[in-house]
Formats: structure tokens, sequence, C-alpha cells
């Protein structure tokens, strides 16, 4: 769905007749129509299916913004911006980048997690063949040798054994990987055609998008389907991870009319601490706030000039358009970038106030299902 989120003004029904009917209150005047999500004219909604109160799992706040950016991947996307940009620029205006001033695109569900495991197959079968059939055939020929020799002695062999092809091993991964999957993508290479379409159709069944310019978000679900509807219809959650080694983070939407969640997406990836989740959450809010400029991230630098607010806050502040891709990283980290994760750490984000939370119950279900854009997924 590209469409636009409508008006939601409750209108009033008929007067009541002898049966005592009595007529809806008439929309409040601030609930009017908009181009894309704004924090100042969020629309009339209707009340949430279920309680928005989810166990271990904190609320987020809509339209009272930071200004905060996620620190750790604005670290991790400059090198791939700065690469792109020296290696092939003109990929910034192919469909292959997916964030731009138009949408933000991303992988959900099957699709993310299917992709993720076919790029680690290759290392985890070569390693599985060396670490454990290696280790077996070793275990075996030393056992035949040793097998008849004194228990002590035996049982020295066999740890000795163990031990030094565990170190044997690992040195064989390092150095043979590289060829491996050289060679594996070599004998891959007739059926590059084939490849490429059930990689087409395997993207293009789990790709999802943050759309700035009509206020849409759509998720993929199972079957090829798409969960389509306006950005103020999704509630965000900071979900706790429990994994090995502690808790960890993870930013998790649920359509509150449906109650459908997604966490499992190439967007929402876990983080080590809570303040990385809120300031992802932030910079999302603020993309899809067509009255905010781009927030200030090296993916959407490329593309700041072509939004037209984005382009009036640059030329007022002074920006420079190649901010990113000329930094010179190291000392950015030592300095302003320092200044950033700070600021991120010591925000106080329990202070934030949520704006779209008065505007619920202010429409009937079944008003509000007549005036969704079409080709919404239905409520």
């Amino acid at each position: 769905m590209d469409g636009v989120m409508d008006a939601l003004n409750t209108e009033s029904t008929d007067q009541a007749s002898g049966n005592g009917q009595q007529s809806e209150q008439a929309s409040p005047p601030h609930c009017r129509k908009q181009r894309g999500f704004c924090a100042d004219q969020i629309p009339c909604l209707p009340e949430s299916v279920k309680s928005r109160q989810r166990f271990g799992e904190d609320l987020q706040p809509v339209g009272d913004y930071a200004g905060v950016e996620p620190y750790y991947r604005v670290c991790e996307d400059v090198g791939d911006v700065q690469h792109q940009d020296q290696t092939e620029p003109k990929a910034f205006e192919a469909s292959d980048w997916w964030w731009n001033h138009r949408r933000v695109r991303f992988l959900n569900g099957r699709a993310f997690i299917g992709l993720s495991a076919l790029l680690l197959l290759i290392p985890y079968a070569w390693g599985g063949i060396v670490l454990v059939g290696g280790g077996w055939l070793l275990y075996f020929l030393v056992y035949q040798l040793v097998v008849d020799m004194p228990s002590v002695v035996f049982m020295l062999a066999m740890l000795f054994t163990y031990v030094a092809w565990m170190a044997v091993s690992f040195y064989i991964l390092i150095k043979t990987m590289p060829w491996v999957t050289g060679a594996f993508a070599l004998l891959l290479r007739p059926f590059d055609k084939l490849l490429g379409k059930l990689l087409d159709r395997s993207l293009e069944a789990g790709e999802s998008f943050f759309s700035r310019e009509t206020g849409g978000v759509s998720f993929a679900l199972p079957g090829g389907k798409k969960l389509t509807a306006p950005f103020e219809e999704f509630d965000a959650y900071v979900e706790r991870v429990i994994q090995h080694g502690g808790i960890f983070y993870r930013l998790m939407f649920v359509h509150r009319y449906t109650g459908k969640q997604f966490s499992q997406t190439s967007l929402s990836r876990v983080e080590p601490t809570k303040e990385e989740v809120m300031a992802l959450w932030d910079m999302l809010q603020r993309y899809m706030d067509v009255s905010q400029p781009l927030p200030d991230v090296p993916r959407l630098e490329p593309f700041r000039h072509l939004d037209p607010v984005t382009a009036v806050h640059d030329q007022r502040t002074g920006r420079n358009p190649r901010f990113w891709r000329d930094l010179d990283f190291e000392a950015w980290q030592q300095g302003e970038g320092a200044e950033w994760l700070k600021r991120q750490v010591t925000y106080p984000w329990d202070k934030r106030r949520c704006r779209l939370t008065p505007q619920l119950g202010k429409i009937a279900m079944q008003a509000y299902r007549e005036k969704r854009p079409e080709g919404t997924y239905p409520i």
C-alpha cells in the first residue's frame, strides 16, 4: 500500500428517531486530512482491541522526539556508505539501495531468516566437516594404535589427540575458508540465473517498508501476503531478548488492531543496550514525520537534497552535503561521536510523552474502517 492516511473525522449520525438513539459527536477539528505522518496531526483512532501493556516489553511513546540517532548503527553504516560512494556511487540511485527519502525498506520474517541461514550455511557446513568429520577420523586412527596399551596411556593419548585436533582444526578453517567459499561460488555459477530468480522471489516476499511519502507501513506475512496500514496504527515496544551472556534488546512492532507482531526483521536487530533501541525508534519516527528533516544518518545522506523539508533545513544550517561520505571516522569517534554516545546514554528517555495515546477512542471502529485508505490490511 502506498495509500495516504485520510482524515479520520467522526461523522455525525442521523438524528435520533422515536427509538431514542443518539447521534455521535463530531470529530475534534484537529482530526484533519494529512499527507504522510505528522506528529502534530495524528488522526482520531479507535481504541486498541487488546491492552497495549505487555509483560516484559516497554511501550514506546509517539511524537516526542529526542533527536538522538542510534550510535552503533551509524558507526556501522559509515563504512558501508563510504565504500559504496568510492566504488559505485550510482548505486545510490538504484533500487538495490534500500534507504532513501521516500522509503526505508527491510526484510521481515522467514525471508530475512532464510537469507541469513543461507549465508551461514557454507562456513558452518565446512566447519562441521573439518571439526567433526576430521576429529572422528583422527580419533579412529589413534584408537587403533593405543587400544591395547595400558588404560592410563590410552586415556592420555586420546585426551592429547582431542586437544591437539581442536587447535589444528581451527587453523585449517582459517586458512581454507576463503578457498572453500570461492570454490562453492564457482560451482554455483552455472545456476546464477536460477538462483537470482529464487533470491528475487525471496526478497520480494519478505520486503517490508516504512514510507515517508505516504505515511504507510508494510510488513511481509507468510504466504506472500502483506500487512499494510498507516504508521499510527502500529505500537512500538522495546523487547527483552534473553540469550547466552545476558539480556539484550530489540525493537518490536505490534499492529494495534490485529495483534500481529513483528520483531524478526533486518531492521530491528538485537542490541546490547536499551538506549540504542530507543534511539532507533526515535530515528524512525522522525523519518516518518514529514514536518521533520530526514534523520542525519549515513544511509540517508545521498538523498537529503531530494526531500523539501530536509533541503531547507540543510541550507539554513549550512550542513556539509557530504559530511558522512568524507568523514574521518576515527577522529569523529574520539570527538563528536563520543558526545553522541554520551547523549544517547544520558538522555531522559523516561520523560517522553506520547502524543498518540490521547487520540485513541475518539472514533468508533466501524467509522474508522470506512475511512481507511484502499489496499490496507482488513481490521
